[in-house]
C-alpha cells in the first residue's frame, strides 16, 4: 500500500519552481524545520528530497542552493557532504558580513563588561552564569578573553 504524503506537502507553502517553498510545520527553537519519515525525526528539506528523488542511501546531507533553511523546494537542493554544506554556508560570505552565530554572541559587550566588573568585586562565576543564563564555561571564556581569568582566579 502506498503511503499518503499529502499531509507533508500541505505544510509546505509551494510556489513556482524558482520560489522557495516554505515549511509551515514545526520549527525547533534554533529555526530548523522538523518532521519525521517512517517514524524517524528529520529536517523537512530532507523529507522533501526523499519524497521527490527517493531514499538517500549514504550519509549525504541535503544542502540548499538558496540558503533558506525553511525551503522545501527540491529544485533548490542538492546532495553533498557536511563539508560541502559548511563551504556553501560560509564560503560565499566575506567574514565581516557573516551573521553572529555561536556562543561568543550569547552575551552583549555591555554584559561582558559588567561581568568583568562584578567578578573583580568578588561575584563568583557560578553566580554570574546563573544571572546571565549561560554556562559557567561561557563566563570563564569571556573573562579569559579579557585577560581577567587565570588558573588561580577560577571560582
Amino acid at each position: 500500500m502506498a503511503h499518503d504524503y499529502r499531509p507533508f506537502w500541505e505544510k509546505v507553502q509551494r510556489g513556482s519552481p524558482e520560489d522557495c517553498w516554505l515549511w509551515m510545520g514545526y520549527v525547533d527553537p534554533r529555526g530548523r524545520p522538523l518532521t519525521s519519515h517512517r517514524h524517524t525525526p528529520m529536517f523537512a528539506s530532507r523529507k522533501a528530497w526523499i519524497l521527490t528523488h527517493g531514499e538517500i542511501r549514504d550519509k549525504s546531507c541535503v544542502n540548499h542552493r538558496c540558503d533558506n533553511a525553511l525551503c522545501c523546494n527540491p529544485d533548490h537542493m542538492y546532495l553533498g557532504t557536511r563539508i560541502d554544506n559548511m563551504i556553501d554556508r560560509f564560503g560565499r560570505i566575506p567574514p565581516g558580513e557573516r551573521k553572529p552565530y555561536g556562543r561568543k554572541h550569547a552575551m552583549t559587550d555591555e554584559q561582558v563588561n559588567e561581568l568583568v566588573k562584578d567578578h573583580a568585586r568578588g561575584v563568583s562565576i557560578v553566580e554570574l552564569a546563573k544571572r546571565l543564563k549561560v554556562n559557567r564555561r561561557t563566563i570563564e571564556r569571556r573573562l579569559k578573553e579579557r585577560g581577567k581569568l587565570g588558573p588561580a582566579t577560577k571560582s
